[in-house]
């Protein structure tokens, strides 16, 4: 994972080098660097530091929160720092090439950037990794932990893609946009408050005979669920308010345009 994130943070400091020198140091400001850095740091420190262990041995809260910061936290500033034309500076020119001489490529390129997709994505990650059966089989066997955090951390940035319109051809205006950014935190809700009000849900952490901080079984999940309710609220919530905003903000000035076209008309 280490050396994985040292290569990003390589490619995406020799595409904005390159795209500040090209003269356009406004599409690669240090505040878009500062992001993916922080983004990419929020990854790393998810999967390496002692939350990770804290997670998978002693808290489902500590594990919630491993996961929100894969599949949301992160995913949010890596798209950030990442959108726009700087993208094509950062991704390495062969792998461009590749991509756009090849048509299965291409189509595999546009179907997984899709909305509906990233949509469907997303929902079937979070919800399905969060079913007792996924989640304590993830724990047992090192590859489907793993497969669950790779899954996790493609589905964010999918959905981030999409509401943050950084996808040009499949860019959807910003009241679709923040529709979309809605309806994942409400099907977020639905799996946040199936954990708050169930029983305790995960063997593992039932026949846990170290309670790490006192915490119940009970009282660790209740902290899980409101850690994903709160989180979604100020990432998926927040992405809505501004979207909705910049849609009635467009729409204001359409309806003056088309007023002020009328006066002249009739001048």
């Amino acid at each position: 994972m280490l050396v994985a994130a040292i290569v990003a943070l390589a490619l995406y400091a020799a595409g904005w080098r390159r795209l500040r020198r090209r003269g356009r140091p406004d599409l690669a400001g240090a505040g878009r660097a500062a992001l993916f850095a922080a983004g990419v740091v929020v990854v790393v420190l998810a999967l390496v530091s002692p939350l990770d262990p804290v997670g998978e041995e002693y808290l489902l809260s500590g594990h919630m929160l491993q996961h929100l910061l894969l599949g949301d936290v992160g995913p949010v500033l890596i798209v950030l720092g990442l959108a726009g034309p700087l993208a094509l500076f950062v991704v390495p020119r062969p792998v461009l090439r590749t991509v756009g001489r090849r048509r299965p490529l291409r189509a595999a390129a546009r179907w997984i950037t899709r909305p509906a997709v990233a949509v469907t994505v997303w929902i079937v990650v979070m919800a399905g990794w969060h079913l007792p059966v996924a989640f304590e089989y993830a724990l047992a066997h090192r590859w489907a932990h793993d497969l669950e955090h790779a899954t996790m951390l493609l589905a964010g940035l999918l959905v981030w893609l999409t509401i943050l319109g950084a996808v040009p051809r499949h860019r959807l205006g910003a009241g679709r946009r923040a529709a979309i950014a809605v309806g994942l935190l409400a099907a977020g809700m639905v799996v946040s408050q199936t954990i708050f009000l169930s029983d305790p849900l995960y063997d593992v952490y039932i026949d846990q005979p170290e309670r790490l901080f006192g915490l119940s079984p009970t009282a660790d999940q209740v902290r899980a669920a409101m850690l994903m309710t709160t989180e979604q609220i100020l990432t998926l919530g927040t992405a809505a308010g501004l979207l909705v905003w910049q849609h009635v903000d467009r729409a204001a000035d359409v309806a003056r345009a088309e007023l002020a076209a009328a006066r002249g008309r009739e001048a």
